[in-house]
């Protein structure tokens, strides 16, 4: 008997499969390869200040911090390079923006992740007539290799099942018994599909689709994440990223025309330099009314559990939620009562 089933291979099962057998337990996932899944999709940007009210992201200062330590400890083991550390280049749309950046330096908590103001002409190949900010502290995680390295280390160790999980093998008893298999515990990291588990089908998630650009640009800087109505990713050989389109009603994994103007026209009017595009995505981000993700068991059926809803600072979230939900399952951690499934029971 394992000690848990894991459903899914995203980023939130992956990092929670991780860390559960490091620390001794045993564990089956459960997953097919979606190539086109958010995990596998999404640029794995991580940003200590976000939104247009330029506020430090939730538990910033915990976060990426931990994020970067335990993924340069992956970098170690895997011998391969995950993790990228990469200044973000803001570009206000006002002198005003540029005036509040400037207050937020003296006398906000985002403040000390300011680390640089630019003028006008430090960028000749960006349109930044007001300028432009620099923010510390932030980069990106190469999420599909660093996925398919852990899927090839899961298998190595078999303890993944490459198969789409099919309800009518589950059986919840005292026990989980799946087919064949059976575990102490199970817990659901299978992404949007989470919308139609009979056991978390209550939960407030807002899934949103996203669409993301790959382009080409010989004279574009490489030295920064740029974000302004768009952000653009440099990943390396001249190829950037840029994204992301927020769709909350047509949710498939399409890529559509409309998609591809809108973020063309916003590429164009950032940059004074040409490109060329090479690729075109669309998933469906598990995201959360609340902004927060679902992490515990079901306050009624104690062996069944759920660690989703990551949303977009995924790359952030997942590394020390995960040892915080390790740490609840395996030494009584109380967890954050943010991420708590417990204050949804009243819509079961």
């Amino acid at each position: 008997m394992k000690d848990y089933f894991i459903i899914g291979q995203g980023l939130a099962g992956s990092m929670l499969a991780w860390k559960l057998m490091q620390k001794g337990c045993s564990v089956q996932l459960i997953d097919r390869f979606d190539a086109s899944a958010s995990s596998q999709v999404a640029a794995g940007v991580y940003l200590p200040v976000t939104g247009r009210r330029m506020v430090r992201t939730w538990l910033a200062d915990e976060l990426i911090p931990y994020a970067e330590k335990f993924y340069s400890s992956l970098e170690d083991y895997f011998k391969t390079t995950f993790i990228r550390s990469m200044p973000v280049l803001e570009i206000p749309d006002s002198v005003r923006t540029y005036n509040e950046w400037q207050m937020r330096k003296e006398n906000d908590e985002a403040g000390k992740y300011i680390s640089g103001f630019y003028s006008s002409d430090k960028f000749p190949e960006l349109h930044c007539p007001h300028g432009a900010v620099e923010l510390s502290s932030a980069g990106f995680v190469n999420l599909k290799l660093l996925l398919s390295r852990l899927r090839s280390y899961f298998i190595s160790q078999h303890a993944l099942i490459e198969s789409v999980f099919d309800f009518s093998l589950l059986k919840v008893d005292d026990s989980i018994h799946y087919g064949d298999f059976e575990a102490k515990n199970i817990i659901f990291c299978e992404g949007i599909a989470a919308q139609s588990n009979p056991y978390f089908k209550h939960l407030p998630f807002q899934p949103s689709k996203g669409e993301i650009l790959t382009f080409r640009s010989e004279q574009l800087t490489q030295d920064y994440i740029i974000n302004k109505s768009v952000f653009v990713l440099p990943i390396g050989n001249h190829l950037f990223k840029a994204g992301s389109t927020y769709e909350w009603k047509e949710l498939n994994y399409c890529p559509t025309e409309a998609a591809r103007e809108k973020l063309t026209r916003q590429l164009e009017a950032l940059l004074r330099v040409p490109f060329e595009l090479t690729n075109h995505q669309a998933s469906i981000r598990p995201s959360v009314k609340a902004r927060r993700p679902f992490a515990g068991m079901r306050t009624d059926i104690k062996n069944v559990g759920i660690f989703n809803g990551l949303g977009t600072k995924g790359v952030m979230l997942a590394p020390y939620l995960a040892e915080h939900l390790c740490n609840h399952l395996l030494h009584h951690e109380k967890l954050m009562p943010e991420i708590n499934i417990a204050q949804y029971d009243e819509l079961l």
